[in-house]
């Protein structure tokens, strides 16, 4: 058990696309794996989506994917995070 807190997001599995249903701020978790199947790949295929966008009318939710900078097991120091982003200035 991992120290502090944790907060697990369960996947929805086997999905290929988005829902079009959202509200702004809604967080999902998706995997084309179904539950209990065995991810092959050495990135993972789960992927976390952020809804920006609600619902309105006939027009879908606007989902973006979170895209991470590093990725890390017990096994080894934490990577440092890139410093490509730029210089934030006080405006």
């Amino acid at each position: 058990m991992a120290i502090g807190d944790q907060i697990n997001f369960k996947p929805w599995f086997d999905q290929h696309t988005v829902p079009c249903e959202g509200e702004v701020g809604d967080i999902l978790v998706l995997t084309p794996l179904r539950e209990g199947q065995a991810d092959p790949e050495a990135q993972g295929l789960a992927r976390v989506w952020f809804c920006i966008k609600a619902r309105l009318g006939e027009r879908p939710a606007v989902w973006a994917r979170v895209q991470f900078d590093g990725v890390a097991t017990c096994l080894a120091p934490l990577p440092m995070p890139p410093q490509t982003r730029p210089t934030l200035v006080r405006g």
